[in-house]
């Protein structure tokens, strides 16, 4: 088994590939996963020029409910007939980014009997979908200017929503995160309390703006392996990262991961 990871979008670029600030993931292994779909239908057309065919995909995954990760779904079911998306459940609420003005963040909600909601951690053939990740360790401070609306009110986004999926490979385990919204490592240490071992491969974004103390000084518990990181995750976070992790890696539209 091998497995392959091709960044269709992310918010840095270089021609012929064009960026925007959003993720969106192509991954191969046993399944051809589509895992989040930036905010436009800009991960189709560099997914056309990187010679990736979505109309074979065969389940999509969205993050979190946010506009840069799920941005693209309509236009994802408009091409591929047959892959089912997963969700968390409450992806649909309305998302709310406030200082000083709102400004809305979340998706359009979409009726499509293809969209599954996940209420729980779950397994599926080559991969598993985990969720709930607690809050053992500290969430990111970005959060706090992130709001879901409940019953008409604005409140602190829990992000209960989130995903992050794991995908086994001859023995050795990677996880693929989108925002990170509940902390890097929160998910990390559930995936560790699922699987039993660390992980031989992270990519995703971390949600970090500067240099993240905890993170840098315990993201080694977790990860012996290669870490790919950007959107959500700034240069000053990942080169401090690179400071005590052994391969620490930019993610831009792109970037080819194999192993």
């Amino acid at each position: 088994m091998f497995l392959k990871i091709i960044c269709l979008v992310e918010d840095t670029s270089k021609a012929p590939l064009m960026g925007e600030h959003g993720l969106s993931l192509y991954i191969e292994s046993d399944i051809r996963i589509l895992f989040d779909m930036g905010q436009s239908r800009l991960f189709a057309e560099n997914a056309r020029r990187l010679g990736v065919d979505l109309r074979e995909v065969d389940v999509a995954v969205i993050s979190h409910g946010h506009y840069d990760h799920g941005g693209g779904l309509r236009h994802f079911l408009e091409i591929n007939d047959s892959a089912d998306v997963l969700m968390g459940e409450g992806a649909f609420t309305p998302r709310y980014a406030i200082n000083g003005d709102w400004r809305f963040i979340g998706l359009e909600e979409i009726h499509d009997a293809r969209i599954k909601f996940l209420g729980k951690t779950k397994s599926f053939p080559g991969f598993t979908v985990i969720r709930d990740f607690g809050d053992l360790f500290e969430k990111p401070a970005g959060n706090m200017t992130l709001f879901e609306c409940l019953n008409g009110e604005p409140v602190p986004d829990r992000f209960s929503d989130e995903l992050a999926i794991a995908i086994e490979e001859d023995g050795h385990l990677n996880l693929i995160t989108g925002c990170s919204h509940s902390g890097i490592l929160n998910i990390v240490s559930k995936a560790y309390d699922i699987f039993h071992r660390p992980l031989n491969l992270l990519v995703g974004g971390f949600h970090l703006e500067r240099s993240p103390r905890e993170v840098v000084s315990r993201l080694g518990e977790f990860v012996k392996g290669p870490v790919y990181t950007g959107h959500c995750t700034s240069e000053e976070a990942r080169l401090s990262l690179a400071e005590s992790l052994v391969n620490v890696n930019p993610l831009h539209t792109g970037t080819e991961i194999i192993t």
